[in-house]
């Protein structure tokens, strides 16, 4: 099972509980740049995934755990798949609870080799395998316990990993979101066709010029940039997923240039799109 291949999330929720918590097996996947209004928490137990914010890349190993704050845009690559506790806590939940949410940001170096950031990502573990435990077993009675357990886990994020905002943090302010909302969407629903730096703009009622300059600001990468990925990731399921020949698969997805798909998969993947099908492919044919 791979994760929901969206653009902009919408906050999901676990049936019976105010948060979305999964415990998930992921194959193989890429996710490119996107974003959500709520707080997103990946603890690794198996596997590898690489989360890029702006530009840094976290590389997630067994053990590591990793914030990605509201409406902060990244992307997502676990070539050789990964096993994975998700977390997210909606936006309506984080404003209730957390003082001044709106003025706050949430981060870490999931990396960092400072005691207190190891002693509190430490702690934060303890409590999300905690979680795992008392969602896992489904005692009754036992919602209790588990939101017992995601008060501390927001009293944690709350008091060891905020920090107040700045004017050059990476997430989005509300104009621009919505701004950048609609360019994705449009973006979603067209990425199949060609698509003109004119018509893209028109969609906010942008001039060319300043779209362009917008887009770059906002997103970390030109507005043709990141359509190819929208395009990438498409061709990246089915190529794994599917038996379609990769020549169909280019066509069904808007890549006309062959030689800048290879180019483009090379430097993502490391090697060819025809070596990765063989290897990944009959992996998930397992799973």
């Amino acid at each position: 099972m791979s994760k929901k291949d969206l653009r902009h999330e919408n906050d999901r929720i676990t049936d019976g509980f105010d948060i979305f918590f999964w415990v998930f097996n992921d194959s193989s996947s890429y996710v490119p740049t996107h974003w959500h209004t709520a707080l997103e928490i990946n603890y690794i137990l198996e596997g590898s995934v690489d989360v890029a914010i702006a530009n840094d890349i976290a590389h997630l190993l067994p053990g590591d755990i990793n914030i990605v704050d509201s409406n902060v845009l990244h992307s997502t690559k676990s070539v050789n798949g990964n096993k994975a506790i998700l977390i997210q806590l909606p936006l309506q939940l984080l404003e209730r609870y957390i003082p001044n949410y709106s003025e706050l940001c949430f981060s870490f170096d999931p990396h960092s080799d400072d005691i207190e950031s190891k002693r509190n990502r430490s702690r934060l573990i303890i409590t999300i395998e905690e979680m795992r435990k008392v969602f896992e077993e489904k005692k009754e009675g036992g919602i209790l316990k588990f939101n017992s357990l995601l008060f501390d886990l927001m009293y944690q994020l709350y008091h060891n990993f905020s920090y107040p905002k700045e004017n050059d943090n990476v997430s989005l302010g509300q104009k621009n979101f919505d701004h950048i909302r609609a360019i994705i969407k449009y973006s979603e629903q067209h990425y199949m066709n060609p698509i003109s730096i004119g018509e893209i703009a028109s969609v906010v009622a942008f001039s060319e010029d300043y779209f362009s300059h917008f887009f770059k600001r906002n997103m970390g990468v030109s507005y043709l940039q990141y359509l190819n990925e929208l395009r990438m990731s498409h061709v990246y399921k089915d190529l794994i997923y599917t038996d379609i020949p990769l020549k169909d698969i280019l066509e069904q997805h808007g890549f006309t240039n062959y030689k800048l798909f290879r180019r483009m998969f090379q430097e993502k993947f490391h090697t060819t799109p025809g070596e990765y099908r063989k290897k990944y492919s009959m992996k998930n044919a397992t799973v």
